[in-house]
């Protein structure tokens, strides 16, 4: 862990003399940062020497129920940290012993405690579509949720990744997913939140009031991610830079070397955009669409558009696919982009 943000902070420190500028999220995550606290100190020195961070600056970090302790807490207010960000998946202890979580509902609902006490933004992430889920098991976790003072909730299906216990049991018929089933208990989900005040503003994001990740919404709408998006022009459109995922590697360049390099052409920038515009609840903005590829969306777009249009809402600023449909939005993307 020490060799890891020594070179983090190698890097950040060549990444400020080459982009410099200001910042107004630092986003801590994946994995579960909140292990690594006694490191928080330095790095956040390192992003202050080198950036300039917004006094308004959304900082967010992710933790697992297990990791939340006053140490972390501590260190994680001193970073600076104003919203976090859970992953409790459900508060069925059957379930989580089923995917293999290091964290039973007792322990979530003190890590929750804890958190709602000491930051002023907290999400709670929520899965569906889990081995042998009830709608029952759902409402539970919902509305034990609900009990707390959250802001923000995140409701994502289960994906089942390559070399993982799960992905391993459906393949041998231990388990079997039912898509149909995680679309009902989605959408008893949306249903729920929405009567609690929850506004849906992306496929699988809940927020009350103003507190939308924001974050999140630079990447979906354009903006920098995990890896450097770095816009040029029309002709020349922009270049994706990332890290090599070999930790060797990283340690021993400080990510400057045997990550990927990828031009990104107009074209396929075009696409990118329309697919992270669909994903938002408001849509693709068709004023920013035409501030950088130069034309309106429906001058190309219009007979894509109206083979899909009783899955679409069309205004004179935005294209989004219906409320109904959202849940099969890849399909409706899909058709829009290939």
């Amino acid at each position: 862990m020490e060799e890891y943000f020594s070179a983090l902070i190698k890097e950040i420190r060549i990444k400020g003399r080459e982009m410099g500028g200001s910042v107004d999220h630092i986003y801590v995550g994946g994995g579960t940062p909140s292990l690594a606290y006694p490191y928080f100190a330095a790095l956040r020195t390192e992003i202050d020497r080198v950036f300039e961070v917004s006094p308004c600056a959304e900082i967010s970090m992710e933790c697992n129920p297990e990791s939340v302790t006053t140490d972390f807490i501590d260190a994680a207010k001193a970073f600076g940290v104003n919203r976090v960000s859970l992953g409790v998946q459900s508060l069925s202890d059957r379930l989580l012993r089923s995917i293999g979580r290091a964290h039973d509902r007792r322990c979530a609902l003190e890590a929750l405690d804890a958190l709602t006490k000491s930051f002023p933004s907290v999400n709670v992430d929520v899965m569906v579509g889990l081995p042998d889920q009830k709608k029952d098991d759902l409402e539970d976790t919902i509305d034990l949720l609900l009990a707390y003072p959250l802001d923000h909730l995140s409701c994502y299906s289960l994906i089942l990744e390559e070399g993982t216990p799960l992905c391993a049991a459906a393949k041998r018929g231990e388990f079997h997913p039912d898509e149909d089933l995680a679309v009902d208990l989605y959408d008893f989900a949306r249903q729920k939140l929405s009567e609690n005040g929850f506004k849906r503003y992306e496929i699988s994001n809940f927020c009350k009031g103003d507190a939308a990740c924001g974050y999140n919404l630079s990447v979906w709408q354009y903006g920098l991610g995990a890896a450097s998006f770095l816009r040029h022009g029309v002709d020349e459109f922009a270049l994706r830079l990332r890290n090599s995922d070999d930790l060797s590697l990283y340690l021993a360049t400080s990510g400057r070397r045997g990550g990927m390099r990828e031009e990104i052409s107009a074209q396929e920038g075009e696409c990118e955009f329309i697919m992270l515009g669909l994903r938002l609840e408001e849509g693709l903005n068709r004023a920013v669409f035409r501030d950088i590829f130069g034309y309106d969306f429906m001058e190309k777009y219009r007979e894509r558009v109206k083979k899909l249009e009783k899955m679409l809402l069309i205004t004179p600023d935005h294209v989004s696919i219906a409320p109904e449909y959202f849940y099969i939005s890849n399909s409706i993307i899909g058709e829009m982009i290939y």
